[in-house]
């Protein structure tokens, strides 16, 4: 992160190769990158297939197989960015799928069900995907696509035990994120800090989220990708 604050940021958890079709680089060239970059660990979270072009069940069966067959100096956690698809917070991918992932990931894209709610029914879906236990990480709630109330939002990761995302590559609403950030560190929500980068070069690009937590004073205990271990912690998995 960048020089102004002491907080590092040791692994970026949310990224996308081409099986998410439409990001640029494969699995490995994205890990090749995550290890010039310094980094610890990087989360292969493809889309799922809620997203139009998104990668497919048997993709997603196979990606621990894969992702272990990329021999590298560096920690890589499978996972998926999938979507809701009813008000119920019920994901595309099926639970035992689910299941067998690191890290289970949830936001409001474009050309999803979530695309066509309203303000209360997108709130609730995400409400209670969160509640059913599964998804650990709200990706990019505020400040672009489909807005949802961060309060309920909010409450209802810290009650599940899942973390919200500043994300580094839409941080154009300088305003509302740092309400955001306040709001978390206020209210003790965890947060993960990640590129969701579509590009290798993407990959571990923090340096304007770091100015933002800096600028706040968010509290780093609060960051989940602060260190292996509270990662390890947080998604229940052995580094």
């Amino acid at each position: 992160m960048d020089r102004n604050t002491t907080m590092k940021i040791v692994a970026d958890l949310h990224t996308h190769t081409i099986s998410s079709g439409h990001a640029a680089d494969t699995m490995r060239t994205m890990c090749e990158f995550a290890v010039r970059r310094g980094l610890k660990g990087i989360g292969i979270t493809d889309h799922g297939p809620g997203l139009p072009g998104g990668a497919g069940v048997f993709y997603f069966m196979a990606l621990n197989r894969v992702a272990k067959g990329i021999k590298l100096p560096i920690r890589i956690i499978t996972g998926v960015e999938d979507d809701i698809i009813n008000r119920k917070g019920e994901l595309t991918l099926p639970v035992d799928v689910l299941n067998e992932l690191e890290i289970v990931m949830t936001g409001c894209h474009p050309q999803s069900w979530i695309a066509e709610q309203n303000l209360r029914v997108r709130t609730d879906a995400v409400v209670n995907a969160l509640g059913r236990g599964r998804v650990k990480v709200f990706t990019h709630p505020v400040g672009t696509y489909y807005e949802v109330e961060l309060g309920p939002v909010a409450a209802a990761a810290k009650a599940h035990g899942a973390a919200l995302e500043l994300n580094a590559s839409k941080l154009s609403r300088r305003e509302l994120l740092t309400n955001f950030l306040e709001r978390c560190a206020a209210e003790e929500v965890l947060i993960v800090v990640n590129s969701d980068a579509h590009m290798a070069d993407e990959v571990g690009v923090f340096d304007g989220a770091g100015n933002l937590l800096a600028e706040v004073g968010f509290p780093e205990r609060l960051v989940v990708n602060r260190s292996t271990e509270s990662i390890a912690s947080f998604f229940g998995f052995e580094w």
